[in-house]
């Protein structure tokens, strides 16, 4: 009888995926959100393109004094990583409920379809920032004959963005809000409070919230360079290096262990969720 009742368990769950577009594993689920993101292009991927070039304009053209307020970090080589930083700081890493309600709500009650959903959306995102970062450090490399520190710096970018998305995706379970026009925002802009003030403020908070996260995994890094600057020390590659190895594990780990725990949270607010995710004019 229990044979029978795990096998028609597995056959529903099964049935469910398929007519909620759920996907049986991480790479179903990659290939679904890369299918996504390429058939809604005005959506995520206009995000990462306004953002990175948002940060460009900045970072090369900002007056002296509006740069040292944005960035705390100075040096050709710095830039990759916080292009990598700023291209993810926006609804990608912060809002991801919101605009997949439908599978989000089927998931519901799901650890690990959630968790997979989550995990699908972050990887997505570094498929397409990373070889664009990577590149603009190959560029710098070329351009300053630093092969090495482009080496290391390639390292950064390919492993602290992952560090952000896993914790900033926990701001959109918190504070998720619908992708609605610019137009029809203004129709109802009687309802200020949450189609304008909420919205407004969960635009602007990702670029400030996501870098400063993705400072976690760096600070075992930030902590060698400061130390160095005080004792008046060259910084040589060997101080990377040692950055390095401890960033890269940290940021796995931070991951790893913030797409669990947003899946946690996700079940746990399920209710407020689901009210919320159903009803688009919420906001």
């Amino acid at each position: 009888m229990s044979e029978t009742m795990i096998i028609m368990t597995m056959w529903l769950t099964l049935l469910r995926r398929k007519e909620e577009n759920l996907p049986a594993d991480l790479r179903e689920a990659i290939r679904d959100e890369l299918a996504r993101m390429i058939m809604e292009p005005s959506g995520t991927l206009l995000c990462l393109i306004a953002n990175g070039l948002l940060v460009t304009v900045l970072w090369f053209f900002a007056p002296i004094d509006l740069y040292d307020l944005i960035f705390n970090l100075h040096g050709i080589f710095y830039f990759p990583i916080v292009l990598a930083s700023w291209m993810i700081s926006d609804v990608p890493a912060t809002n991801e409920s919101a605009p997949d309600s439908k599978r989000m709500l089927a998931a519901m009650g799901d650890a690990a379809m959630i968790t997979r959903l989550y995990r699908a959306k972050h990887l997505v995102l570094w498929l397409f920032v990373t070889p664009v970062v990577i590149t603009v450090a190959a560029i710098v490399g070329g351009s300053t004959g630093d092969w090495l520190t482009m080496v290391l710096v390639i390292g950064y970018v390919a492993s602290v963005p992952l560090s952000s998305l896993g914790i900033s995706c926990l701001l959109g379970i918190i504070w998720p809000y619908h992708p609605i026009s610019l137009k029809e925002r203004w129709v109802r802009r009687s309802e200020w409070k949450h189609l304008w003030l909420r919205w407004g403020i969960l635009i602007v908070v990702p670029y400030m919230l996501v870098p400063a996260l993705g400072m976690i995994a760096m600070a075992p890094t930030l902590w060698i360079f400061h130390n160095v600057q005080i004792h008046h020390l060259h910084l040589d590659h060997s101080h990377i290096v040692v950055g390095l190895i401890v960033t890269v594990p940290i940021a796995a780990w931070v991951w790893f262990w913030g797409t669990r725990y947003a899946a946690k949270l996700t079940m746990k607010r399920e209710v407020q969720l689901r009210l919320y995710l159903s009803d688009p004019s919420l906001g």
